[in-house]
């Protein structure tokens, strides 16, 4: 995936217009939003308080569904073409892979976890799934 920095740049056409692609990266971003909050606000709160061992998703939910936010809001938001759109969802994932990372050596904050890294991956995988179906078929139409 060779771009340059002039096929990086936002495209002010697709950047204005709104159509079946955006509206359908919106709707996953209200969705994996809502399901981040959920999980943060009420699931982990009541898996601790009754000590149930959920495979370490209460742990990860944030992670998991917060990456899948992220990566459909910004492209809610820049409504990419499909070369940019992929481009996008691996520097989005590697970006929050980096900042797990770095969490780990800055001073006080030691909250590396492994756990958080691989629920990144596996948002990310998905979330480039999910980008590859919609562009196939919502483009087609």
């Amino acid at each position: 995936m060779n771009l340059s920095i002039n096929q990086l740049k936002p495209d002010k056409e697709r950047f204005l217009t709104i159509d079946n692609i955006r509206v359908t990266f919106f709707i996953l971003f209200l969705f994996s939003f809502s399901i981040t909050e959920i999980g943060r606000h009420i699931y982990r709160p009541y898996i601790y308080s009754h000590n149930i061992f959920d495979f370490w998703i209460a742990d990860t939910i944030g992670n998991f569904t917060g990456t899948m936010a992220i990566i459909f809001f910004n492209l809610t938001i820049s409504n990419p073409v499909y070369k940019k759109g992929r481009f996008f969802i691996l520097f989005v994932t590697f970006g929050l892979i980096g900042y797990e990372l770095v969490q780990g050596i800055l001073p006080g904050t030691n909250t590396l976890d492994w756990r958080d890294i691989i629920a990144t991956v596996i948002a990310g995988l998905i979330s480039f799934g999910i980008f590859k179906v919609i562009w196939r078929k919502l483009s087609e139409s």
